[in-house]
């Protein structure tokens, strides 16, 4: 979906650069220890499968919709882990000065097997690495702390909230 036909592009188109709130999803795909990776076309930076929720879908739809877009990837034992709503982390400045404030959905999926690749020209590459060798410098802030949400959930099986 282009993101001037998104619920979100629809408000853009209204206020501007205001702030908006926007609940979300944030993806991590785990395969053999390892996790799904995507630098993206916008910034460069590496982060994971997500994107924001639109009206009429349910959140679980939105993160088969968002995965499927950005990484052609078919999700299994999909896992509601935790939320991130906290200003420090899920503020955002997008490179045209587009700020947000996100409620993300942190979810935990295992991968069908499929080709990855782009659906939607967001994602310029991708590639699977273990949670303790990637360089959080060259990662979305607001995704990165997504694994040692993982990591608390993993030893204390409580939901994260955060």
């Amino acid at each position: 979906m282009d993101f001037a036909d998104s619920y979100l592009g629809g408000l853009r188109a209204l206020v501007g650069h205001r702030p908006l709130l926007a609940v979300g999803v944030s993806v991590l795909i785990e395969q053999d220890g390892t996790f799904l990776l995507l630098r993206r076309s916008d910034t460069g930076a590496w982060g994971l499968p997500g994107g924001s929720m639109e009206l009429g879908e349910s959140l679980i739809d939105a993160v088969h919709r968002e995965v499927r877009e950005e990484t052609n990837a078919i999700l299994n034992a999909v896992q509601v882990f935790g939320i991130s709503s906290d200003p420090a982390v899920e503020g955002h400045t997008y490179p045209n000065g587009d700020t947000i404030q996100n409620v993300a959905v942190l979810v935990h999926a295992g991968l069908e097997p499929g080709e990855i690749r782009s659906n939607d020209h967001e994602a310029l590459e991708f590639r699977f690495a273990a949670a303790a060798d990637i360089d959080p410098a060259g990662f979305v802030k607001t995704e990165y702390p997504t694994f040692a949400h993982w990591r608390r959930f993993t030893q204390t099986r409580q939901f994260q909230f955060v």
